[in-house]
């Protein structure tokens, strides 16, 4: 191997034979004439490494490091907020909670009967009345009850009409019975006249006693028809009391008959199933060509011309929240809807202690639909005169309520007691006269006696930004505005890729 330059006009071999002899006098020859050039390289090195590292953190595209020169700051310092107003004037409480739409009504239809689904018309959807078919079941075996009903109520028919003739044979004999002994009657009142004119004549002797005794007998023979008469005349009597009652029994079977009959075609018509009221198919329970009994839901319908907005309200807020009160509905896509409170359940869920508070509002668009997620802002009261701060002023822990104030640029801590709340500003029973100014934002971090500075005016951050806590003290660098845009390597600032 061999190594050469010229140096001083001389030229300096060195060989790698051996290391003994004259061999480490060629290389500590080679190490003092090379040490010049060793400083060079290192003193070129060092110089590319600057100008590399002045390109990367300021040159063109470079992202700026890290401010290591961060530095505690005194009280000095004001902290950057937004002031508000103490106001007077009507004050509107509101609570807002989530809800969901229920429909009016929603109801199950069940079969009455045990059958196979042989047609179903209608899908998950349709809007039906009340007293459209929605379903049919197969009918054989009601038919033929009916038939067999029909048939029991004809014989019970004839029945009647027969025991009707029997009641009419029965009073045509009185009649005749009454027409007899109306004439025994007449006769035995002859009879008796004669027996009567025999008897003075026998005594008078001017007919002969036999004559007399003949009289008698036929008298005698003409009453015992007479009570011959009478005897037939009951039995018709009886005779026409029993058909009377036959026909009594014979009109009960051909009524039940008729009711059998009745309820046998009812029971028929249980196989078309309608709707039982107006409403919207929600779901098929079951399908066609299932045999279906009593108890078994085939379908779901549900009314939505009305709907029923509910919202699970907390115990705390019940109290405020009364029948009639203003409610407003707000659903996922921007939609309000003014109505009032119609009902508040009154019982309370041990899990959640929750109440349902409803507001049953008109749907003719359906514009609300069963299921969907809404916001409901109740209103819990309202107060004339009243003081009132920014909601954002009012800071809580626990159960105080405090609002800072600033007094002479500087920021005091204090414990008010908080009345209404509306979306925008909370009324202050105790704790302010009413001319004070407030921290309505950045008020976080703050300590009594701390200096503030309002930046009420100033562009608010994006409201997708993160928020950045600072420790009270410490003063953050802000970025330069031509931070560069490229994506550096995580890790190695400057570094571009």
């Amino acid at each position: 191997m061999r190594f050469g330059r010229t140096e001083r006009d001389e030229v300096v071999e060195v060989r790698t034979a051996a290391l003994s002899g004259d061999g480490w006098r060629s290389r500590l020859s080679l190490k003092r004439s090379g040490s010049f050039v060793l400083k060079l390289l290192v003193l070129a090195a060092l110089v590319a490494a600057g100008a590399w590292a002045y390109q990367a953190n300021f040159g063109p595209g470079a992202k700026p490091a890290m401010d290591m020169n961060m530095r505690a700051t005194s009280g000095a310092t004001p902290f950057p907020v937004t002031l508000g107003k103490v106001e007077r004037g009507t004050v509107t409480g509101t609570v807002v909670y989530t809800g969901s739409v229920a429909p009016f009504n929603e109801e199950d239809i069940y079969p009455r009967v045990t059958g196979r689904i042989v047609e179903m018309p209608v899908y998950p959807g349709d809007a039906v009345r009340a007293g459209q078919v929605v379903a049919r079941l197969d009918d054989v075996e009601l038919s033929s009850r009916v038939r067999e009903a029909e048939a029991m109520a004809a014989t019970s028919q004839a029945n009647r009409a027969q025991m009707e003739a029997d009641l009419v044979a029965a009073q045509h004999g009185i009649v005749q019975m009454d027409k007899e002994l109306a004439m025994v009657e007449a006769e035995v009142g002859y009879a008796r006249g004669v027996a009567a004119r025999s008897e003075r004549l026998v005594a008078s002797g001017a007919i002969a006693r036999q004559e007399y005794e003949n009289d008698r007998a036929m008298a005698a023979a003409l009453e015992a028809k007479r009570e011959a008469a009478r005897a037939k005349l009951a039995q018709a009597q009886a005779m026409e009391a029993s058909a009377r009652k036959k026909l009594e029994a014979g009109e009960a079977m051909v009524a039940q008959g008729r009711a059998t009959l009745r309820t046998a075609t009812v029971v028929r018509d249980y196989v078309t199933i309608v709707a039982p009221g107006t409403g919207y198919v929600v779901k098929r329970l079951v399908a066609p060509g299932v045999l279906v009994q009593p108890g078994t839901a085939i379908l779901k319908i549900a009314q939505i011309d009305r709907v029923r907005l509910q919202a699970n309200v907390g115990e705390r807020d019940l109290a405020s929240i009364r029948t009639g009160s203003p409610v407003t509905v707000t659903t996922t896509a921007g939609l309000v809807t003014a109505a009032r409170v119609t009902s508040v359940f009154p019982f309370v869920e041990q899990g959640g202690r929750t109440a349902v508070v409803e507001a049953v509002v008109d749907n003719a668009g359906r514009r609300l639909l069963p299921g969907q997620y809404v916001t409901m802002q109740f209103v819990t009261g309202e107060r004339a005169d009243a003081l009132s701060v920014p909601r954002g002023a009012v800071a809580r822990l626990g159960g105080t309520a405090t609002v800072w104030v600033v007094k002479d640029g500087r920021a005091e801590p204090r414990e008010v007691t908080a009345g209404l709340e509306g979306p925008e500003r909370v009324e202050i029973v105790r704790g302010l006269a009413g001319d004070e100014r407030v921290i309505a934002r950045g008020h976080e971090g703050l300590y009594a006696g701390a200096r503030v500075a309002d930046v009420g005016g100033a562009k608010p951050a994006a409201a997708d930004a993160p928020t950045q806590k600072t420790t009270p003290g410490m003063l953050e660098k802000p970025a330069s505005p031509e931070a560069p845009k490229d994506k550096n390597t995580p890790g190695m600032p400057g570094m571009r890729h």
